[in-house]
């Protein structure tokens, strides 16, 4: 019978097939000793020095430069949401698959069960009168027909995943390569950077940085020139489990992504790369994220004011989060830290600060440790995702008043 066969086959399927519609992914941690970062830090003061006395780009070229940056930010992000929404239509279809096995599974038992090709046939002329041998006919027909729609269902489904793979290993690569381009359009910037952006770290504190990050490494941490900086010093990073509101209390000002605001009287439209959070009080603590171990320090930028940037592993999956306009900062660099850590107090006002005229924290998420290195933060921002999406936060404008009570 056409049915058995098609059930022979189906087994001979079932058995040959091995579908794996799991995402592999490799995240790739760079390791760094004391002795990279002094010899890095030595090339960037050189490129420093010898460029100091260039002449800026000029206001056109500077609008354009944010325009590009702009751009490639928003691609970026809708990537991002791309390859969600595609890992979303994955598992949905990996379910619609499994489901379709069952059944299969269900008709091979059927078969096996079932003692020769004259099953059906029994089945039929079993009938009792001439009525119950049509009604039967067309049970065994349609469960034919259902059979050969099931068979057909199920290769589809296979061969529409196998699609949604290739359409996500496509946009990750395209991904990767603008996170890229991003990261060497900031990085060539130098010191502009962040007069084109609204956060960000300049070459001079970024140098100040280094130096601040060589100093505690060498002199007081007592690391090994050749020894990875991400194992030696205070502690090993601990692992987490979850992250918490980096305040007890506040609502979300400014969004991840596109905007347009006002600063000085001036309308400017950039790409944000994290979350504001105001309705704090100036001095208001600022706690960890998660538990971890504090990466870099910046302090008094001029578009950044005050930053703490912390590595965190929760879940198996690594993290650095970054806090800036913090008034004051109560840690340094190899700090282990917990979720009930104050690493700093908020802040926003201070006079040395031009990208900020109102008391808030950004909090700013990237995937991966990021290599506290020379060009720190133009890694930190291709990098950089929408810390709503991992961090529970209420909508836009709403008030919170505790770190852990979800929305």
């Amino acid at each position: 019978m056409k049915i058995l066969k098609k059930g022979k086959y189906l087994l001979i399927i079932l058995i040959l097939l091995v579908v794996n519609f799991s995402i592999p992914t490799k995240e790739v941690v760079e390791a760094r000793t004391l002795r990279d970062i002094k010899t890095e830090l030595a090339e960037r003061k050189k490129e420093y020095e010898d460029n100091k006395n260039k002449e800026n780009l000029t206001k056109e070229e500077m609008n354009k430069k944010s325009d590009e940056i702009n751009s490639i930010s928003r691609q970026i992000d809708n990537a991002r949401k791309e390859i969600v929404s595609l890992e979303d239509e994955i598992q949905k279809l990996t379910v619609e698959i499994g489901e379709k096995e069952e059944e299969i599974k269900k008709i091979i038992n059927y078969y096996q069960l079932s003692s020769s090709e004259s099953a059906y046939l029994e089945y039929v002329f079993d009938a009792a009168d001439f009525t119950d041998f049509i009604y039967r006919m067309a049970v065994s027909e349609q469960l034919s027909g259902y059979n050969d729609r099931l068979i057909d269902e199920y290769h589809t489904k296979i061969k529409e995943n196998e699609q949604k793979k290739k359409d996500l290993d496509a946009k990750t690569i395209e991904l990767n390569e603008k996170q890229k381009q991003l990261e060497k359009e900031l990085d060539s910037l130098g010191s502009q950077m962040s007069e084109i952006t609204d956060m960000g770290i300049s070459v001079e504190k970024e140098i100040e940085a280094l130096e601040e990050l060589v100093d505690t490494y060498e002199n007081k941490l007592k690391c090994d020139l050749d020894e990875d900086i991400n194992k030696c010093g205070k502690g090993q990073l601990p692992p987490g489990t979850a992250f918490y509101r980096p305040l007890v209390s506040g609502r979300i000002s400014s969004t991840f992504g596109p905007r347009t605001y006002y600063l000085h009287g001036k309308k400017v439209s950039d790409f944000h790369y994290g979350i504001d959070i105001a309705g704090v009080s100036y001095g208001t603590p600022v706690y960890s994220t998660a538990n971890g171990k504090v990466a870099f320090i910046v302090r008094q930028d001029k578009c950044g004011g005050n930053q703490v940037y912390i590595y965190h592993t929760v879940n198996g999956k690594n993290y650095t989060s970054g806090y800036m306009h913090l008034s004051k900062i109560n840690v340094s660099v190899g700090d282990i830290v917990t979720t009930e850590t104050v690493i700093g107090n908020v802040g926003g006002t201070e006079s040395y600060e031009t990208c900020s005229t109102a008391v808030h924290l950004h909090f700013q998420l990237a995937t991966g440790h990021i290599t506290a290195a020379p060009g720190f933060y133009s890694r930190m921002v291709p990098n950089s995702v929408d810390p709503t999406t991992i961090v529970n936060f209420p909508a836009y404008g709403v008030v919170f008043s505790n770190r852990t009570n979800a929305y």
